[in-house]
């Protein structure tokens, strides 16, 4: 062997220690980031909590979905003409249709908050809904564009909030 040869394998390379260097750095930032996407999955795979974020979500919804049924006359002249007791029935059938939505479609990744045994999103997509729409119907001046009774106000309340529950329950479940 040659004296040179016998020096090489002594002493290595510079260029191959700084390259194994800059391929640890380079594994460890692998490593970092790996560790970091395993967090998002874990964290976007969590049930999505109650939150002032969905309260927010849920109004837009409602508000969104209640517009276009404001304004249109024939929504204010089936309020005049159906009775309190259809009122009601049209209001639990809402319900019953926001219930099915929130607990058994598993459209979205929810997590199950109850207060006394009902869904708290219910709660709130209902509250938001029909205080919604009766604001809605207030602020526009509808009930005396359209002339409503007490009961006809409180019929067209229910009417738009049909439409609104659906528009609280859509958007809140989009992540």
């Amino acid at each position: 062997m040659s004296e040179s040869n016998t020096e090489g394998m002594m002493n290595p390379e510079p260029e191959r220690g700084e390259e194994m260097k800059a391929m640890t750095e380079t594994l460890k930032e692998i490593k970092s980031d790996l560790a970091e996407i395993q967090r998002d999955l874990r964290e976007k795979e969590k049930p999505d909590s109650l939150g002032w974020d969905d309260i927010a979500q849920e109004t837009v919804g409602a508000i969104t979905f209640a517009l276009p049924f404001l304004f249109t006359g024939e929504v204010w002249d089936v309020a005049k003409d159906i009775s309190l007791e259809r009122s009601l029935a049209i209001f639990l059938m809402t319900l019953a249709l926001a219930y099915l939505f929130l607990t058994k479609a598993n459209l979205g990744n929810l997590k199950r908050e109850e207060i006394f045994h009902i869904p708290k999103r219910l709660v709130t997509v209902a509250f938001i809904s029909y205080a919604v729409s009766a604001f809605l119907i207030y602020i526009f001046g509808i009930n005396y564009i359209a002339h409503f009774s007490p009961v006809q106000y409180l019929n067209e309340t229910v009417l738009i909030s049909t439409f609104a529950v659906v528009g609280a329950i859509t958007v809140d479940m989009v992540r």
